[in-house]
């Protein structure tokens, strides 16, 4: 019986939801919702990437050291790990934009594993390149070294001849 009289109070109460997607949704003061990225502030430092707890994040490194910021919304649980993370007060936040719904399969990865993997091997491989560029610039040091050493070495012999 209460369940009848419930059922008929709610034909004269005020609807509880609202008219979405014609009236915005109520968002509460501490709504967490994309991560916005400011690009001038960012000091490349990736804590925001080594945090983020599902991979959310990654940058990218070009041959010349460049690197890109990368973020998908569709694998992003929106908790807020990078914005505390970061060192740098207002190159990551939070907006009250809601993530948009992706209703196809191939919306919600979009290539993301394959970007992922890649902007890894580009920084492996501008590691990889920036340590043959060093160990060469000390092999041609050390050439130098030796090539002075040797000219010093045969200068000082004819002197005392």
């Amino acid at each position: 019986m209460k369940t009848f009289f419930n059922t008929i109070g709610n034909l004269f109460r005020k609807p509880v939801t609202t008219k979405y997607p014609f009236e915005q949704t109520f968002k509460p003061d501490d709504y967490r919702g994309l991560i916005g990225f400011e690009e001038s502030l960012c000091i490349w430092c990736r804590r925001c990437e080594a945090v983020c707890p599902p991979g959310a994040i990654v940058f990218s490194q070009d041959m010349e050291g460049k690197q890109t910021y990368h973020y998908n919304r569709a694998v992003c649980i929106y908790c807020g790990e990078c914005v505390r993370a970061c060192p740098k007060e207002g190159a990551l936040f939070q907006t009250a934009e809601p993530a948009p719904c992706a209703l196809k399969a191939e919306n919600i990865n979009n290539g993301w594993n394959k970007l992922f993997d890649e902007a890894i091997e580009s920084r492996e491989r501008y590691a990889a390149e920036k340590k043959k560029k060093a160990a060469e610039k000390a092999a041609a040091d050390k050439a130098v070294a030796e090539a002075k050493k040797a000219m010093e070495e045969k200068g000082g012999n004819e002197s005392r001849q």
